[in-house]
């Protein structure tokens, strides 16, 4: 599970680089939930609620969505505002949904999501299927490789938003190292990274999708896709 052991703001930064509207067919999503989601239900994102995804009221036909729906498959959910407000939902097949929101003066709307498979001891599905599932949704990745010390078992893959404004679009895409440039320990280490160690390697500005993927033996044994915008983290976490 990516660890947000940062430093909170006392306040809202003096400046906020929104990304680019985007319509709902746009938008990057995980488990149907995008980016800019407002914590209130009575404040909708492109005409759509978090309650209402939770419901199915918007259907089950996303087109850059990864990781399936909410309806139906909820086990338990719960909202905390401590250290900041974010939404804990585990789902029946095990799998564990996080929604982080920004500052109260930012309008409280999601700044990153987790999607967590935990270990599987007798895995079944091909892992194949799994890096299937999220380019066939998000496209090819920007940033691909496979950590050293797990090579063969272990795939990284970086997505770019590319909804955002052409400012910040470009100074993040020029910003992204490439896989060969990367130092053996960075790419180790990228699993287990905070929002600060993403800053630091994605840069200060990155909005879109990091996916881990480990196997064995071909099978999926765990997976860990988020979706992020560093930008809006920035109102409660200290990245610098």
């Amino acid at each position: 599970m990516t660890k947000l052991r940062l430093l909170l703001i006392p306040g809202l930064i003096a400046a906020l680089l929104i990304a680019g509207s985007a319509c709902a067919a746009e938008r990057m999503r995980l488990a149907s939930v995008p980016l800019d989601m407002p914590l209130s239900d009575s404040e909708a994102l492109d005409n759509q609620a978090l309650e209402g995804l939770y419901e199915g009221d918007y259907g089950t036909s996303m087109a850059r969505n990864v990781g399936g729906y909410l309806p139906g498959k909820v086990r338990s959910s719960g909202i905390s505002d401590y250290p900041y407000s974010h939404i804990d939902t585990e789902l029946k097949d095990g799998r564990a949904l996080q929604l982080w929101f920004s500052s109260a003066d930012d309008g409280r709307a999601t700044f990153g999501i987790s999607l967590d498979t935990p270990f599987i001891e007798k895995p079944k599905r091909n892992y194949k299927e799994a890096v299937a599932e999220v380019e066939s949704a998000w496209g090819k990745p920007d940033l691909e490789f496979n950590p050293p010390d797990v090579a063969g078992t272990q795939l990284v893959q970086v997505y770019i938003d590319h909804t955002m404004q052409p400012p910040r679009l470009t100074a993040v895409m020029s910003h992204l190292p490439r896989a060969q440039t990367l130092s053996p320990a960075i790419m180790n280490h990228f699993w287990e990274n905070d929002l600060r160690e993403y800053a630091n390697v994605l840069g200060q500005e990155f909005r879109g999708g990091i996916v881990v993927i480990n196997n064995q033996k071909g099978k999926l044994v765990s997976e860990q896709i988020l979706l992020v915008d560093l930008v809006r983290a920035s109102t409660v976490f200290k990245l610098r």
